[in-house]
């Protein structure tokens, strides 16, 4: 299979747009939003960047630290803050903090960051979050304290507003918490974080409303990693399929991306019928991972349905190989698709027993799924199996879930039994079935040419090689059917089928000018038969 290196040129161009993405401060977006695991891996990322503010970062991964319960962790990090920049006060307040998860007392650390940034309600809230993450109860009256002064100091300010509709929605006050959300983004338009809690606690109430929020705050934040993935990973949610798949298209491009938002974009590229688009980006993704990275499974399951939806059977052969070979996670399961449409690529590439063994997986996922009955069916029919392709049909229409043309084609795989067995019990008992649901689908769909016809085969299979005229009824109901249709060029087949019968038939009765007569218009309709022609003119 060929490589297609379709994205490559995506990625390339991603690294050279880094001069507008935000380098470390994506990572601090993603903490403030409580996307935890996010933020360390952006901050860890743009650590040693030229842009970074070490001291800063240091502060964040400490918080991180901090709240996934690891406190010498993130001791380390607020007192490596404090050695890259003295004069920051907020690993003073990360120090403090520590302090109070150990029941320690923190005040003069907490004074001496008040004392470098003198009446700063952000920090004033940063040292509320301390407090109430260490013990909200405990410490109510602090973190009261530290709210009037950050609203004295500065009432506009956006942080007190969206401290407090954090503790609203830690006690799960949704209507209260999004309207303090929202008093933060009135005072400050440009407030990411405001702006995505706000949609997060909304979106369950009215999804539109928050997606309208994010709209508004992507055209003014277009830099911001987290803002573009928020709006794709909304309008997603919203079972907006285009807009989520454009959305994450442009949020790739942003060198602050996570690979499993590549993943995500494969996947909503191929739901999008982006087919070639969506293989491409699975392949350069595969090209990229460790070959032990759960990714990969997924992305190889992409390759082969992508494949599969382009009909390009020999790479999707190709492909289903190499992904039913590789180790499964183990967190995945196989999945019915994943067999059926192995199975396609199989059957269409002339691999019948192999499409079988496919299909057969997918039946024991899904033992009631009527497509994988009718695919087992025409599987083990490309295989020349006719009783176990009948079979199939004959459980199908057992069931009462079939249409009128699984009738047809359980009377055709009986009939094709019926010609090819050697057993003159399993053909009678064949040639009976058969004729019982020829009979059936005709009743229920009257002067179709194909069950006419069928009826006509079937007659003269049971008529063995003498002619004795069983086939002449259904022959003529057919050759009725055809002279009503306009267009007459798309049935010559038919017309063949029928007077070649009806003038051999006379011909063995010695009627040879009937016969003659019926050889004739055989040739009306099949005029490039110079064999037939000479034949005929030869006849007396």
């Amino acid at each position: 299979m060929k490589t297609k290196l379709f994205i490559a040129g995506l990625l390339i161009a991603a690294a050279s747009i880094s001069g507008w993405a935000q380098g470390y401060k994506d990572g601090i977006e993603y903490y403030k939003v409580e996307q935890l695991d996010n933020a360390k891996e952006l901050l860890e990322r743009n650590l040693n960047a030229s842009g970074t503010n070490k001291s800063e970062a240091y502060y964040y991964l400490g918080q991180i630290a901090l709240q996934q319960g690891n406190t010498s962790e993130a001791q380390s990090y607020f007192d490596k803050g404090v050695a890259a920049d003295a004069g920051n006060p907020y690993n003073y307040v990360g120090q403090a903090a520590v302090a109070l998860k150990k029941g320690s007392n923190a005040k003069a650390l907490i004074e001496q960051a008040r004392k470098l940034n003198k009446k700063d309600p952000k920090l004033e809230i940063e040292i509320a979050r301390a407090y109430y993450n260490a013990n909200p109860t405990s410490y109510a009256k602090d973190i009261e304290k530290c709210v009037k002064n950050a609203r004295k100091w500065n009432p506009t300010d956006p942080d007190s507003y969206i401290f407090e509709a954090d503790t609203y929605a830690d006690k799960k006050e949704w209507g209260t918490a999004a309207g303090n959300y929202e008093l933060a983004f009135s005072n400050d338009p440009n407030n990411i974080e405001a702006y995505v809690k706000y949609a997060n606690t909304y979106f369950n109430v009215n999804p539109a409303m928050a997606i309208e929020r994010l709209e508004e705050l992507n055209a003014k934040r277009p830099g911001s990693a987290l803002v573009q993935r928020q709006l794709a990973e909304k309008y997603y949610s919203d079972n907006q399929g285009a807009k989520a798949a454009a959305q994450y298209g442009e949020y790739i491009k942003n060198p602050n991306h996570f690979a499993q938002d590549e993943v995500r974009y494969v996947q909503l590229l191929f739901f999008g019928e982006k087919y070639k688009e969506s293989y491409d980006l699975a392949t350069s993704l595969i090209g990229k991972l460790s070959p032990t990275d759960s990714k990969v499974f997924y992305m190889r399951r992409m390759q082969l349905y992508n494949l599969v939806q382009l009909e390009d059977w020999d790479d999707a052969v190709e492909a289903g190989d190499a992904f039913f070979k590789m180790a499964k996670p183990a967190d995945a399961e196989y999945e019915v698709r994943d067999y059926t449409d192995f199975g396609k690529a199989l059957q269409e590439d002339e691999k019948p027993e192999r499409a079988i063994e496919a299909y057969n997986k997918a039946i024991e996922l899904n033992p009631k799924n009527t497509d994988l009955i009718r695919n087992m069916g025409d599987s083990y029919a490309g295989a020349q199996d006719y009783a176990k392709a009948a079979s199939y049909y004959q459980r199908l229409v057992d069931t009462q879930q079939n249409t009128s043309n699984d009738i047809f084609i359980l009377s055709r795989y009986y009939y094709y039994l019926a010609s090819d067995t050697q057993d003159p019990t399993v053909k009678a008992d064949a040639i009976v079935k058969s004729q019982q649901y020829i009979d059936q689908v005709d009743a229920l769909v009257p002067g179709n040419v194909q069950i006419v016809n069928q009826k006509a085969n079937l007659a003269k299979l049971i008529e063995g090689e003498k002619i004795t005229g069983k086939a002449i009824p259904a022959y003529k109901e057919l050759l009725s059917i055809l002279d009503t249709k306009e267009d007459k060029s798309d049935y010559s087949r038919y017309y063949k089928y029928a007077y070649n019968y009806l003038a051999n038939y006379e011909f063995t009765l010695g009627d040879k000018s009937l016969a003659k007569e019926y050889y004739k218009k055989w040739l009306e309709h099949d005029p490039e038969n110079e064999a037939l022609r000479q034949y005929v003119e030869q006849m007396k």
